[in-house]
């Protein structure tokens, strides 16, 4: 390989960690400047003595799928790798001998019916539960692996371990930033957060809606939430200042809160924390952000009534007027829609007192808002399927 094709290669595994085809580029510059027909990362898993093969470039046809199925239990190469250092190299044709390549069931009843006829690979990651070969396969017409072979591919052994590494700790992040986000998302409430100039650097499912609400773009048309709500809302106070204040690096506001009111009356309480500098997102930034929470007066959760059954033994019954009375309404009301008699509901309501350990209807209500807060609703599938 040239220099520059040796830049290239370096270059394309570090790319590699975020772009895929990257890092096959890399793979294959590797394979073709080994002579190899196929290549591919080989994982051996410690717990079950399996190997499965996880990349490949220039796949031949089947090979991978035999191996894996059937023939890696006849692979000469495996009573070496306890032994092999990490960087190490097992070449076939020098540990078993040449005589043994020609005779051994793995390569006369594998290899050689996919076209291929010696093996070489190096240890690149060695884990308590797994360990990971690099390995490449030369066709059967061509020259066996030689120690030569492998020592022309030493220089790339440390990128390819260290492009590894920083792939699986990406990896991890990535999982870690999604299961975040769908943490968030099984908020009851919206979620936003943003900058001093009102960006918006991530939000929830349920605040998504509110991002359009809270900073409006004049340019785009008006539009409804499907709900016969409409999308126009007010607030009690200037949205923008609240931010502003909220970001002031050097005396933010601790807490500050408006109530939003939309043309047809619908209500919401809207509440902007200050973040400080060293929040998770405020890296590429460094600077101050706000997190806004918005709290609206829909009903409750219709998986509360499951966690007051579980909670405190409430009865169907009782589960009804309770969750009921979190929408705000009276007594007498919540009695009328359930269609019961006032001393019925009282009775009801003492009862789901003394269970709740509550004393009263705002305590009540308190409590059951900070159970629904985390309950959002499952959303149906297209097929109905929740």
């Amino acid at each position: 390989m040239t220099d520059s094709d040796i830049h290239d290669t370096i270059r394309g595994l570090y790319e590699g960690i975020v772009d895929p085809q990257a890092w096959q580029r890399s793979l294959q510059n590797l394979r073709r400047a080994s002579g190899s027909t196929q290549m591919g990362m080989v994982v051996l898993d410690k717990r079950s003595d399996r190997m499965s093969v996880i990349e490949l470039a220039n796949p031949v046809e089947g090979l991978a799928q035999a191996y894996q199925q059937t023939f890696q239990a006849l692979d000469p190469g495996r009573s070496f790798t306890p032994r092999m250092p990490l960087g190490g190299w097992y070449i076939d044709a020098r540990e078993l001998g040449v005589g043994t390549l020609s005779r051994h069931p793995f390569y006369g009843d594998f290899l050689h019916r996919y076209g291929m006829g010696s093996v070489m690979a190096c240890l690149v990651d060695r884990q308590p539960y797994y360990e990971v070969f690099f390995s490449l396969q030369r066709p059967l017409d061509g020259p066996l692996f030689a120690p030569e072979d492998a020592r022309a591919l030493d220089w790339a052994i440390p990128h390819i371990r260290q492009a590894m590494a920083l792939r699986e700790r990406t990896s991890a992040l990535t999982a870690l930033q999604r299961l975040s986000m769908q943490l968030l998302d099984q908020l009851a409430f919206g979620v936003i957060v943003f900058t001093a100039d009102a960006r918006v650097l991530l939000h929830n499912g349920e605040g998504e809606a509110w991002v359009r609400r809270l900073v409006p773009n004049p340019a785009a048309p008006r539009m409804g939430t499907g709900t016969g709500t409409g999308d126009e809302w007010t607030l009690s106070r200037p949205f923008a200042a609240m931010v502003r204040a909220a970001c002031d690096a050097s005396a933010p506001v601790p807490a500050q809160a408006a109530m939003a009111q939309s043309r047809q009356g619908a209500r919401a309480q809207v509440v902007v924390l200050p973040l400080p500098p060293s929040h998770a997102l405020g890296q590429a930034w460094q600077q101050p952000a706000a997190l806004v929470a918005i709290h609206d007066a829909r009903g409750s959760s219709p998986l509360l009534p499951q966690v007051l059954r579980d909670l405190y033994g409430l009865t169907p019954a009782e589960m009804r007027l309770a969750t009921l009375l979190t929408t705000g309404i009276g007594l007498p009301e919540a009695s009328e829609q359930l269609q019961i008699g006032r001393e019925t509901s009282r009775t009801q309501l003492k009862s789901v007192f003394i269970k709740t350990g509550t004393n009263s209807q705002a305590q009540l209500s308190h409590l059951l808002t900070q159970l629904s807060a985390t309950l959002k609703a499952p959303v149906a599938e297209p097929n109905g399927a929740s």
